[in-house]
């Protein structure tokens, strides 16, 4: 099973060039287009009102998005809804298949076209007035092509009189078709204002502007429209995808009914100082809830009670300790053997960052090459000056990162990493030091050292409150010693992490989630992949 994968809008172009040079009728991608956001819009309404009852607006642009939306308009008059058709440009302006679909429009019905000069104030008045009474609105101004440029005049004016509606009518329904207008499809950046979807209607494929953010704020629920265009025409350009359950369900190692512990997988996390253990726990705890068969913890001796104490299911290896109770180097020697017996290691959280202690962790990285997740305090291995031989000898191949914004600037020695640059700075570290880099936050972003790169649908704001993160290295580990690759962990761990927030908060509230709360969420997420996995071979 194929991954759902994402372009840049910019790619739009180039494919319907190569679509047009092989054959295939722009025009008829254009009707299936605005063919199948009717169809999406007339099924919403089905059942909630009669059909003649149901008023939309639609605005369209010169562009083909305007023709997409004037395809759509016509099928929705056809339907019997009440449909106004307001656009924003003479038609000599319009692009020739825009102009095309505007022409049949007219034989369908002139008396529901209006030329939308804002100069006009009887015209103005008239959208206004039909905005207020509407049940939709069909946003088509502006498509994938628009880039950089900020949006200004009566576009803007019209953008903000949409976005005024809804907060007015708050059951008005906008769409969007292929991205909300305002949106940079490349960047996902907004383009001074932009329509809030409640929902968009994207075309063979998911935009970079819908997945990324900020755009993916404005987009509402995507849905993604099969208009004709084979796959092959997507698949030379940029590897960017998104994940799903069934996607994630099908990753995770099968357990057999004679499957032991053994086999299921053992971790080694090397967590902990003093004022910090509770990192440390919860990334153990979280390894055990997603599927480890033995997690063992590295850990100053003087903290060796304390977390005997809180985990009861993972056994504890006390080691030596600095004098500000975080783990020595000079046990470098120790812990190597002792990870002979491990399948994977999860390295960082809690770990303080004393100079002896990421010492040892760079020694860690460039002599034990099993797989390994590295987190938090962990990460200034990464940064700062360098104890382990020339950067470009450095072999990271079996490490898998997970910074947010603030330690990927730090690594990549950066004031800031701002939204819209968030993938181009976690492509580029994971080319350099040819690792796997999970990025957290707005939409998690994981990428290969190929640079193949996956965008995690899953979570919210409510993952922004401590320990966290340490959650999700525990899951990332725990899949990591159960023998998924790099990829496959990192994407499925973020998955699995989010969705145990998205389970959650719909009893603890977004603001209310606490990182432990994960730990139940995680337990529900892995009865809904069993569900699929197993397909009814056990009762749950």
């Amino acid at each position: 099973m194929e991954p759902d994968r994402i372009l840049k809008g910019s790619r739009v172009a180039e494919v319907d060039r190569k679509c047009i040079n092989d054959g295939i009728d722009s025009k008829h991608l254009m009707n299936n287009a605005g063919s199948s956001v009717a169809k999406i819009i007339i099924e919403d309404f089905k059942g909630k009102k009669f059909v003649r009852d149901v008023k939309g607006i639609v605005v369209c642009g010169s562009g083909n998005n305007g023709g997409d939306g004037f395809v759509a308009a016509a099928d929705l008059i056809k339907s019997g809804m009440d449909i106004k058709v307001f656009y924003t440009s003479l038609p000599e302006k319009f692009s020739p298949d825009c102009k095309y679909y505007f022409k049949k429009l007219v034989s369908v019905g002139e008396d529901k076209l209006f030329y939308l000069n804002l100069k006009n104030k009887e015209i103005e008045d008239i959208f206004r007035k039909e905005l207020a009474k509407s049940d939709f609105i069909v946003d088509a101004i502006f498509g994938t092509g628009l880039h950089g440029k900020e949006i200004h005049g009566p576009s803007r004016q019209i953008i903000e009189d949409i976005n005024q509606a809804k907060r007015k009518n708050e059951n008005l329904t906008i769409y969007s078709v292929d991205i909300p207008s305002g949106i940079d499809s490349d960047s996902a950046k907004i383009l001074e204002c932009a329509v809030k979807a409640d929902v968009t209607v994207t075309f063979g494929c998911k935009k970079l502007g819908l997945a990324n953010y900020p755009g993916a704020d404005f987009a509402g629920r995507v849905k993604v429209a099969d208009i004709g265009i084979p796959d092959k025409y997507f698949k030379e350009y940029e590897q960017i995808f998104e994940a799903d359950l069934r996607w994630v369900s099908d990753r995770i190692p099968d357990k057999k009914p004679w499957t032991y512990k053994h086999e299921v997988g053992k971790l080694l996390v090397i967590a902990g100082s003093l004022g910090l253990t509770g990192a440390a726990v919860m990334t153990c705890l979280a390894a055990m809830r997603a599927g480890a068969g033995l997690v063992t913890l590295v850990c100053p001796w003087e903290l060796n009670d304390i977390f005997e104490e809180k985990l009861t299911e993972v056994m504890t290896y006390p080691v030596e300790q600095t004098d500000e109770v975080t783990i020595h180097s000079d046990c470098l020697d120790e812990i190597i053997g002792l990870s002979e017996r491990f399948d994977a290691l999860a390295i960082g959280p809690g770990l303080s960052r004393n100079p002896k202690t990421i010492c040892l962790v760079r020694e860690l990285l460039s002599k034990i090459k099993k797989p390994t997740v590295l987190d938090a305090d962990g990460l200034c291995a990464l940064s700062g000056p360098r104890e382990i031989g020339n950067e470009k000898d450095l072999d990271l191949s079996h490490v898998i990162i997970t910074p947010h914004a603030g330690e990927l600037s730090a690594i990549l020695g950066r004031n800031s990493i701002g939204l819209e640059s968030r993938l181009e700075a976690n492509v580029k570290v994971a080319k350099k030091y040819k690792l796997t880099s999970v990025l957290k936050g707005a939409g998690t972003l994981i990428t290969s050292s190929s640079g193949k790169t996956f965008i995690n649908p899953t979570g919210d704001w409510a993952l922004a409150t401590a320990g966290t993160g340490d959650i999700l290295t525990g899951i990332i580990g725990s899949l990591l010693c159960q023998g998924m690759g790099f990829l496959d962990s990192a994407v499925c761990g973020a998955f699995i992490h989010g969705k145990s927030s998205d389970i959650m908060v719909k009893n603890t509230s977004r603001t209310s989630l606490m990182a432990t709360d994960l730990l139940e969420g995680i337990k529900s997420v892995f009865l809904e992949i069993e569900k699929i996995k197993y397909h009814g071979s056990y009762k749950l």
